[in-house]
């Protein structure tokens, strides 16, 4: 039994959603069937048709404590959409979950606890269920001793569906809304200067990997995305030694890169990938990612193949 409502903190939902009239509502449903309360909904709505409002109207949302649906600004983005729910949240905690994530029950709770026993914690994130075509697969996020110098390589906390954050911390520290991607390792980043993060392994939230337009699988974002995280970051992981600097450097390059293999774009990879060779040799997948790019369509697709039989 969970104790009375009084006694614990508001928490803020926030989905930003856009054309996913669907996986809006089952996103909100599972908000709802969270048993923490008190708990507010704030939905950031970019739907170029029907408004948010009209898509949950027959949902049923009255045990929440507050609903608010707020206009984006013409699509302007991830970021940019996420700190105008932060902006509307008048809860202590803020949450976040995209329209085509869902929570599995518990997850607030937990995170809740978290934040109450240890003031020192800015950052709550926990581990995943991925549901692909070929089945589902459950993703643990690893356990960091320096996670700064991880997130300068790599996202290790995972989409933001997984975060809980305190509020006053997600408005000291906003969203960099000129990122065109990449903007939730960004943040993290960030924030990591600024608090401590606590990692739960058990995953609490479903992801839908099937979803076509997964911001993650458009290239040329991701490649704009890489330019300007390097720009950006860079300094601050040179602070820590030439080292860092270009394992940041390349580890960004190939994230790009293999996003550019995924979507079939295949010359942009190879030249991604090879920069990340360059950049930092000693990471033995930037070269096993580059030979898989030489023969575009081809090599890539022989990767795969002994990629999956090797792991059966």
């Amino acid at each position: 039994m969970s104790p009375p409502t009084a006694d614990r903190p508001l928490v803020t939902a926030v989905v930003p959603t856009h054309d996913r009239p669907e996986g809006l509502v089952r996103a909100v449903e599972s908000i709802r069937e969270q048993r923490y309360r008190p708990l507010e909904l704030v939905v950031v709505d970019d739907n170029p048709s029907t408004p948010a409002e009209e898509l949950l109207a027959n949902v049923e949302l009255s045990g929440l404590e507050r609903v608010r649906c707020v206009r984006g600004h013409d699509h302007d983005g991830a970021g940019a959409a996420r700190n105008t729910g932060i902006a509307a949240a008048r809860g202590e905690y803020v949450a976040f979950l995209d329209d085509d994530d869902r929570w599995i029950d518990g997850r607030i709770e937990r995170a809740v606890s978290v934040l109450e026993r240890d003031p020192d914690v800015g950052v709550v994130y926990s581990g995943t269920r991925e549901l692909h075509e070929d089945g589902e697969r459950r993703r643990v996020p690893p356990a960091v001793d320096d996670l700064t110098a991880a997130l300068f390589c790599r996202n290790v906390v995972g989409s933001m569906s997984v975060v809980t954050v305190r509020t006053d911390l997600a408005r000291s520290v906003p969203i960099d809304e000129t990122m065109p991607a990449w903007e939730d390792i960004d943040w993290y980043l960030q924030l990591s200067l600024e608090t401590t993060f606590h990692r739960i392994a058990d995953p609490l939230v479903v992801r839908d990997m099937t979803s076509e337009d997964r911001l993650s699988a458009d290239f040329d974002r991701a490649h704009e995305a890489h330019r300007r995280f390097v720009e950006k970051n860079a300094p601050l992981a040179a602070e820590r030694g030439w080292l860092a600097g270009r394992r940041l450097r390349g580890w960004s390059a190939y994230r790009a890169g293999r996003d550019g293999l995924n979507t079939g774009r295949y010359a942009g990879a190879r030249s991604d990938l090879l920069r990340a060779f360059l950049a930092y040799p000693l990471e033995p997948r930037f070269l096993t990612y580059l030979l898989a790019s030489l023969g575009g369509r081809t090599t890539h697709r022989v990767a795969r193949t002994a990629r999956d039989w090797l792991s059966t």
